[in-house]
């Protein structure tokens, strides 16, 4: 049967119905970073609220090809109606979030090549960036190691915390997306690791 999700729905659920300036916040994010990317790029998307904003924002744009482990990102690009192309990772399906993950996945994003690995992350510190899921962390790995450059989104929330498992440290992120200037020292050591900053203005 045909699945169809009403993706500003799922949004807003996962933002917090109470909280408008989250949201605002993060499409503000979704569309700086959008802008990064041009036609021809070849991107690993990860799961994550911020990630499913910036795929609908990058969904207007064309001639893109997107590898993502989430069933709402792909479905995102797909209704976007440009000529992007969409490879869906397979593996474990977590029906929560709406992903797929395991060893199948890592597995099949080994296969790719792509310039770009874009992730969103649980956290950003002078030591790298981390999340709290170590599935979701497997995932981001292997996106990492098989892409030659890394963007990361985030919210200020985000910077200058720490999180139980390392994604990968500061030198391997080409560029941070982000909706304030991080603290001097966090700005230090992402200028010493050679990561490009982005503030959505």
């Amino acid at each position: 049967r045909n699945l169809e999700f009403d993706l500003s729905s799922v949004v807003r659920n996962m933002a917090g119905p109470s909280n408008p300036h989250a949201r605002v916040a993060t499409a503000e994010l979704a569309a700086k970073a959008a802008q990064l990317f041009d036609r021809g790029d070849a991107m690993f998307i990860d799961t994550g609220t911020t990630t499913l904003c910036f795929a609908e924002a990058l969904a207007q744009r064309s001639g893109l090809t997107i590898i993502t482990n989430s069933l709402l990102i792909a479905e995102a690009i797909a209704k976007g109606g440009q000529d992007n192309k969409v490879f869906m990772l397979g593996g474990e399906f977590l029906p929560e979030s709406h992903q797929n993950v395991g060893s199948l996945t890592r597995e099949q994003i080994g296969r790719f090549n792509p310039t770009h690995a874009v992730l969103t992350v649980g956290a950003v510190s002078q030591q790298g960036i981390m999340d709290f899921s170590m599935e979701e962390v497997e995932v981001a790995r292997a996106m990492v190691q098989s892409a030659r450059q890394v963007t990361v989104i985030t919210d200020s929330s985000k910077l200058d915390r720490d999180a139980l498992f390392l994604v990968c440290p500061l030198e391997r992120v080409s560029r941070l997306v982000v909706d304030d200037s991080p603290s001097p020292e966090l700005s230090k050591a992402l200028a010493d690791a050679g990561v490009r900053v982005h503030v959505a203005d």
